[in-house]
């Protein structure tokens, strides 16, 4: 069985390419599976799960065996031996005229002739959408055979038709290659599909960059509007875009087809995504070399689709490589009611050269994603963010669940090399909670990262089933974030050298003063809890040598512990130890002249201030209070590089601290000639000359109550640079500065922040000393610190 998931591009090559592909199955009669499994699986999709999860005695978690019966559902279209040029119907080739109507009457005609080959032969063709119908095969014979779609965009050339944006339907501008209920249809060949989108085509309608050095935006005010008329339950007929409207069209959209072959072509330049097979049953993408990096130049987005192949593929996009979708909140829910979710995919054999996510599930995932297994992928750029990536929100809800990914190889990556969030775009901001569930990673090595496995779910909905098996990886920047993990099994797991099940997230609860008891706490990631063992260690001096205190869950500080340190070591039955940071042990339950504040005592205790200076709460800081105590919540001593900022000199005696918060991301520079808050650190939508003129930080100027819940999510420790849709729910969040208000929203859900009086943010008031010493606390507390 193992072959078959294996099949090499060359034995593929030699049974399908001889030009121009179609009519060769998948599978081989010794490889169909036994024929009481088939009998049982011949119906519907949840039947065959249903069979082979009773014939494994768990619970809806399936196995490999289920890809070898997924493989006996997918078959190549199959044409009859009949074939015409589109040279006989007037299509003339480098004449720079489009050959529009000479290609689309030959596809008509061959389908209405019972079906067929239609063969575009070398030299470049201009035209406009083309539409395929069924029982045709649409085939750029020659390497040199170059389709061109026109930039004249008007609907001559690209008519309104029903289409989908973004798991949305719509009616649009139509696809550049385009079907509507067809069967037996494919493109094919060696040729290429240039779709000639570029700063002045298409892509500007993302992003428009003006001579003042802003820019804007023309597609948001329609994405909304067919937003707001998806959630209303607007008729499909009555969201009519195209003509006056910036949506972009995706390169090769069949909608409710069956039996669909993509093979051999190269597509460059899309408009937006490029393979988008919408409710089809039965799609294949083979050998496909998609090259193009646009704005939103998916490579492949199957979306509420049943049996998907896609294998030996090259992928070097502007997205995501792979975005495996179900449909988009109300659109979604009412396909996956309608029994249409996403499900049976293989993914093998491919190589995702760049882009943001190699295989990616979501955010457009309402109706469900499901049976998906990927084998012998690589994965090599970094600057490939992620090599499998969930993303989703509670707006859109949806199951992610029975994900197998195995024998993958991973260079490099630039993120994680395994990353899943529920917090992608409006995170917590929905009623619809998402479900992640039976996911099995094995044989997989990869380096480098910000984060060897970034993984995190809602409390409400913890992440269950989740299998991690002979994973090695290195060079990660920091090895796991496991957020609302439920009972995972990690079996021959090393990361950055450190091997799991071990402890982590180990902490101390409580404020350490003399008499006072304190409560240790840790995680066995991969193990059960009770297996962990707890000892306390105290030292004179922070950096000091640490010498026994007890041992157990729970300690009570010794009465002559004042002014010393303490920390908790914890260590499973492996030997494996991890260590929370040191505490100082106060003199009493008082610091900095305050008494009974569990966040001021907290925040004395773990060195953010100091126990003996008197500090006035009240008093409002400055960007300078603020590096400073950023920097001492993160041990950042010093820039790792020089960081010129313009009225921070480098003799200045909080150089350091500054420019290494600075250099970290977790503070910005700004431009001293504009007022007015300019953009977020993770904003492209600036240009290189605007952000040139950013180079002061205005140590003395205070912060704006927006501002520093800009800062605090910025400086938070985990990269939340896609919760950039989070809405504040204050009464005054329309004062909120535009550029901070998602980030004012997602330090609001984590609690770095709250309402100053009674639900109003107060977001132009000054921040005081209270408030940071209060943020930092509960970002240190957040970070496990």
């Amino acid at each position: 069985m193992r072959k078959v998931l294996s099949m090499s591009l060359a034995a593929v090559m030699a049974l399908s390419l001889a030009g121009c592909g179609g009519g060769k199955n998948t599978t081989t009669v010794e490889e169909t599976i036994k024929e009481e499994t088939t009998k049982a699986t011949e119906t519907t999709a949840g039947k065959e799960t249903e069979a082979v999860s009773k014939e494994d005695g768990d619970s809806g978690e399936l196995t490999w065996d289920m890809a070898e019966l997924i493989l006996t559902h997918i078959s190549d279209p199959e044409f009859p031996d009949y074939s015409v040029s589109v040279l006989d119907y007037g299509a003339v080739p480098d004449d720079g005229q489009l050959d529009t109507q000479a290609i689309q009457k030959a596809i008509d005609e061959v389908s209405e002739k019972g079906g067929g080959t239609v063969i575009i032969p070398s030299g470049d063709y201009d035209t406009g959408a083309i539409t395929l119908k069924s029982d045709v095969n649409l085939c750029l014979e020659a390497e040199d055979t170059v389709l061109k779609f026109t930039k004249e965009i008007n609907h001559d050339n690209y008519p309104l038709v029903f289409a989908h944006y973004e798991g949305s339907k719509c009616y649009n501008w139509s696809p550049l290659i385009y079907a509507h209920q067809q069967k037996n249809i494919a493109v094919t060949g060696k040729g290429k599909l240039d779709g000639q989108a570029d700063k002045e085509t298409w892509w500007n309608w993302n992003t428009t960059f003006n001579a003042d050095g802003t820019t804007t935006k023309p597609s948001s005010a329609d994405a909304k509007v067919l937003r707001k008329m998806t959630d209303e339950g607007v008729p499909a007929e009555d969201r009519v875009f195209g003509e006056g409207h910036f949506l972009r069209p995706n390169f090769v959209q069949p909608i409710e087809c069956e039996n669909v072959l993509i093979e051999g072509v190269t597509i460059a330049n899309s408009p937006m995504w490029e393979l988008n097979p919408v409710l089809c049953t039965n799609f294949t993408a083979r050998g496909v070399h998609i090259d193009t990096h646009g704005y939103n130049n998916d490579g492949c987005d199957p979306e509420n689709c049943n049996y998907v192949l896609i294998e030996d593929c090259y992928f070097n996009t502007g997205d995501d490589c792979i975005a495996v979708k179900a449909g988009r909140n109300r659109d979604g829910r009412e396909l996956a009611e309608a029994g249409f979710p996403t499900q049976n995919l293989i993914i093998r054999n491919n190589t995702f050269a760049d882009g943001h996510g190699g295989i990616a599930c979501g955010s457009e995932m309402s109706g469900g994603i499901k049976n998906l297994f990927a084998d012998n992928n690589t994965f090599d750029s970094p600057t490939l963010n992620y090599a499998l990536r969930f993303k989703t929100n509670a707006e859109r809800g949806g199951a992610i669940e029975n994900v197998y990914l195995r024998n993958s190889t991973v260079k490099s990556v630039g993120n994680a090399v395994v990353h899943a969030t529920m917090l992608y775009d409006v995170g917590r901001d929905g009623d619809y909670l998402p479900q992640f569930k039976n996911i099995k990673i094995e044989n997989l090595k990869s380096d480098g990262g910000q984060y060897g496995i970034f993984m995190e779910a809602f409390e409400e909905v913890p992440i269950t089933g989740l299998v991690f098996k002979n994973v090695e990886i290195t060079g990660a920047g920091k090895d796991i974030r496991a957020l609302n993990w439920q009972d995972p099994v990690m079996e021959n797991v090393t990361i950055n050298g450190k091997s799991y099940p071990r402890p982590v997230d180990t902490k101390i609860l409580g404020v350490p003063v003399p008499g006072a008891e304190i409560t240790g706490s840790s995680v066995l990631l991969g193990g059960n809890n009770e297996d962990l063992n707890y000892e306390w260690l105290i030292a004179d001096e922070k950096d000091g040598s640490y010498v026994p205190a007890g041992t157990g869950g729970k300690l009570q500080i010794p009465d002559d512990a004042a002014g010393r340190y303490i920390k908790l070591s914890v260590t499973d039955k492996q030997g494996n130890e991890e260590s929370s940071m040191p505490y100082k042990v106060l003199k009493a339950n008082e610091a900095a002249g305050i008494k009974d504040n569990g966040e001021i005592l907290r925040a004395a205790a773990k060195g953010y201030i100091d126990e003996d200076e008197k500090l006035d709460l009240s008093q409002e800081i400055t960007n300078r209070d603020c590096a400073k105590m950023i920097a001492k919540l993160w041990d950042l001593d010093a820039p790792k590089e020089e960081i010129k900022i313009s009225d921070v000199p480098a003799n200045d005696p909080d150089y350091n601290a500054i420019a290494a918060v600075v250099e970290a991301g977790m503070m910005n520079l700004k431009d001293p000639s504009v007022t007015a808050a300019q953009g977020t650190l993770y904003n492209a939508g600036v240009t290189k000359d605007v952000a040139a003129k950013r180079v002061a930080f205005f140590p003395d100027a205070s912060i704006d109550r927006d501002e520093m819940g800009y800062i605090a999510l910025l400086s938070c420790g985990v990269p939340y640079n896609e919760t950039l849709g989070t809405k504040p729910k204050f009464d005054d969040a329309e004062g909120i500065e535009p550029a901070y208000r998602s980030n004012v929203g997602a330090s609001a859900y984590f609690g770095f922040m709250t309402a100053k009086t009674g639900n109003d943010f107060m977001p132009k008031d000054k921040t005081t000393m209270g408030e940071l010493i209060e943020i930092v606390t509960r970002i240190s507390d957040f970070s496990n610190k």
